[in-house]
């Protein structure tokens, strides 16, 4: 499912100001993600439910600390605080077993066998770059389906990062006729890209 990051960045901006439909939303869109991130780890004594709830509670902290006024995606921030969670705890197991800190090699198994260096998360996701280039292609085929107009105002605000203000300008247009126009052209875009799953 393809969430439209502006429908995200307002869910977390009304989250912040106390709506829990909002954070209740959030956390559902995330329970993939936050599922597949706790089975990746095994700590001696956790259950997945453990791993799961430790991630969610960061993902709650993330809504409330998240600026709304960068340019950096909610997404992004919201996968990072996840799987830093995750390591987070697993370090933490770590170094409770030990009783000091961390120094052992991360070649040395555990009771059952498993080195540590196979329970650690690889930096490179491979499905989740597959699935990032699925939805590239889909998006790309989805927008040389819209029309010039609609195609040309989307490309304009989210690829060259122009406001709406500076198109209605250049196209002699009114504002508020520029605004419904992209409005229009992410609804189009929606539509299309739901029709292709």
């Amino acid at each position: 499912m393809v969430i439209i990051i502006e429908e995200l960045e307002d869910l977390v901006k009304k989250a912040q100001e106390g709506d829990k439909i909002s954070l209740k939303q959030i956390l559902k869109r995330f329970q993939g993600f936050i599922y597949k991130t706790a089975n990746s780890i095994y700590i001696n004594g956790y259950e997945t439910e453990d791993l799961i709830q430790i991630e969610n509670f960061a993902l709650f902290k993330a809504v409330f600390k998240y600026n709304c006024n960068l340019k950096n995606a909610f997404t992004t921030y919201a996968n990072t605080v996840i799987k830093n969670a995750a390591n987070n705890e697993l370090r933490s197991a770590l170094n409770k077993r030990n009783g000091e800190k961390f120094e052992s090699s991360l070649n040395n198994t555990t009771k059952e066998g498993t080195e540590f260096m196979d329970m650690l998360l690889s930096p490179e996701d491979i499905e989740e770059n597959f699935l990032l280039r699925e939805d590239s292609k889909l998006l790309r085929k989805a927008l040389q389906l819209l029309p010039c107009d609609f195609r040309e105002i989307i490309y304009w605000y989210y690829f060259k990062e122009k406001t709406l203000k500076e198109y209605a300008k250049l196209k002699n247009i009114k504002y508020e006729a520029v605004k419904k126009r992209k409005e229009r052209a992410l609804e189009k875009l929606k539509q299309i890209i739901i029709s292709k799953t």
